[in-house]
Parts: structure tokens; sequence; C-alpha cells
């Protein structure tokens, strides 16, 4: 896995369940798990960039990336494969330094195009097949760090 320098991961299904709360006012309520906040910094500690790739451009999304201090953020990507060549593109990166962890089908072309794909332990079936590992983390239950650790050690040789 080594030499990955970035990770651009979805948000909700990897860092939430992939559940929405929605009160009578139409508020919505996400669960994060702590665990990935901690693993930003490890990852920052490591190297690695973190960028989010989200289908959706709400205010909880936009939330959830101050919340976490990303790098950068791309809203509405309902095209992950192209918000994928579009990302690196603008980085001046290659897909070689690149991890893409997502839960969906429209995950599926981002994670084929990365170095390094992978997916939830709950992502759909065909987004499973198509990532390189799978994670034995559910979404919102730790993925990053799960995800973190992984490459950190296999940079360490572990």
């Amino acid at each position: 896995m080594g030499e990955i320098k970035y990770i651009f991961a979805d948000i909700d299904g990897v860092l939430t369940d992939g559940c929405v709360q929605i009160d009578e006012d139409g508020h919505e309520r996400k669960s994060i798990c702590y665990r990935d906040l901690d693993a930003i910094g490890i990852g920052h500690g490591a190297g690695i960039k973190f960028i989010f790739v989200t289908g959706e451009n709400t205010a909880m999304a936009n939330r959830i990336v101050k919340r976490f201090k990303i790098d950068d953020a791309v809203m509405g990507a309902k095209d992950k494969g192209k918000a994928f060549d579009e990302l690196v593109k603008k980085l001046g990166i290659s897909p070689a330094e690149v991890c893409y962890v997502g839960d969906s089908h429209r995950d599926i072309p981002a994670i084929q195009k990365a170095r390094l794909g992978a997916a939830p332990a709950d992502a759909a079936p065909n987004v499973k097949k198509s990532a390189d590992i799978v994670l034995q983390c559910a979404g919102g239950k730790g993925v990053l760090m799960e995800l973190v650790e992984r490459i950190i050690d296999e940079e360490k040789g572990e």
C-alpha cells in the first residue's frame, strides 16, 4: 500500500452509518465516530492528507467537513469518478498516491481509479467486489481509523 499520500473519503456510509434523523423542522442529525476524528490527526502526522468527496451539499455535510478540519472537500459530487479525476488534476498528483474509501455504487469508479480502493464492512456488495480491501469496520464505526492504521502499518512493513 506504500506511498499513499491522500485519502479521498465519502462521508455518508463511511464517516456516518449512512442514516439520517430528520426532525419535524427538517433539521438533520447524524453520528460520527471520535476514532475517525483521531484518525485525521494520526494521518496528518504520517503525511497523509484527507479530502472528503460527497454527493451531498448540505449544511450537515459542510459541518462535518469543518468539524474534521479537512484539507479540502468536493460537495455535491454525484459522479465520483469525475470528481476523482478533477481532484487529481487540481492537486497535481497521481492516482497512485490516492486511497479512496466509499460505500455506494456511485463510489465504484473512484475506488477503481485509486491505487488503493477501500470499502467499509457494510458497503454495497458490488462496492466490496470493486475494492482492494474491505475493512472490518462498518460505516460510522471507525472506518478512517482502521484505514489509516492499515496504511501506516503497511508503510512500516508490518
